[in-house]
């Protein structure tokens, strides 16, 4: 009876360090955007950067980004989060941008919700977004789904990127 409690206790232990050390995903490399999987909504796809490259180490998360905007130009930013829920600021298109990211209970998904303050006309604004990250197609694509809300109201958008492999000389 005592070597039938100690196994059912050794099972217990095992399942419960597997499922509290759930390994994290890991979104680290270069990723482009597909605009043929992406369903940007109305608003298109503004301020969604066309090439991201993302460094993931321990608690620590890098967007670098490459945007366009209507007229062409191209602009950068680079954004540093931490993994562990904790506000980050960053400046994005000299704005401040407030975020957290926070992993899904599993490890598959990150969450992360940032705000922004605009500034118009002498009014200002704030708009609200939320993108949970996930990897699809066996790691080989990224799908963001989106949603942002602004005095404008509510919009959602799926971006889906395509990861970038170096191709072999």
């Amino acid at each position: 009876m005592k070597a039938l409690t100690f196994f059912f206790l050794i099972v217990v232990v095992c399942f419960s360090a597997t499922y509290a050390g759930a390994e994290k995903v890991d979104f680290s490399g270069k990723w482009a955007l597909n605009n043929d999987k992406s369903q940007a909504g109305e608003g298109g796809r503004r301020m969604i950067a066309a090439t991201m490259t993302v460094t993931q180490q321990g608690n620590d998360l890098t967007l670098e980004k490459l945007y366009q905007r209507q007229s062409g130009e191209e602009f950068t930013s680079t954004e540093k989060l931490t993994l562990d829920g904790k506000e980050c600021e960053n400046t994005v298109n000299e704005r401040t941008r407030k975020s957290t990211a926070t992993w899904s209970e599993d490890g598959k998904q990150l969450t992360i919700a940032s705000t922004m303050v605009f500034e118009r006309e002498g009014n200002s604004f704030e708009i609200k977004t939320v993108e949970i990250w996930k990897l699809a197609e066996e790691g080989k694509a990224l799908s963001i789904d989106y949603t942002s809300q602004s005095p404008r109201g509510e919009r959602k958008a799926v971006y889906v990127y395509d990861k970038v492999t170096e191709e072999k000389k």
